[in-house]
């Protein structure tokens, strides 16, 4: 039996990770601003690994969950359009906001 659909393409793929979720700081939501991203290994299915934050969180303050919130990628996606570029990285991989170039650029050190 032949099927007509194609579980391979790209675009499906993309759209089945907008369905996962991210995990986000209050101090980023409320500055409007994602400083340092990181993407992580995750053993729940909906979890994208995604982490964004502000970039200036103490270890205290990201160890208290009332301080992070949970988020549809497709959400934070729409929030700032500048991740568009970097959410196919691989898990394992950290990112930080350039001011000259107005984009994210890994971090490999």
């Amino acid at each position: 039996m032949q099927s007509d659909e194609n579980w391979d393409d790209p675009s499906i793929q993309e759209f089945d990770e907008m369905q996962k979720y991210a995990f986000v700081t209050q101090r980023a939501l409320d500055n409007d601003f994602i400083g340092y991203c990181y993407r992580e290994y995750s053993d729940i299915k909906i979890d994208s690994g995604w982490r964004f934050m502000h970039g200036d969180e103490e270890e205290d303050y990201l160890e208290n969950p009332e301080n992070t919130e949970t988020r549809d990628l497709s959400e934070v996606l729409a929030w700032k359009p500048q991740l568009k570029d970097i959410l196919s990285a691989k898990r394992n991989t950290e990112f930080e906001w350039d001011i000259q170039t107005n984009s994210f650029i890994e971090i490999t050190e």
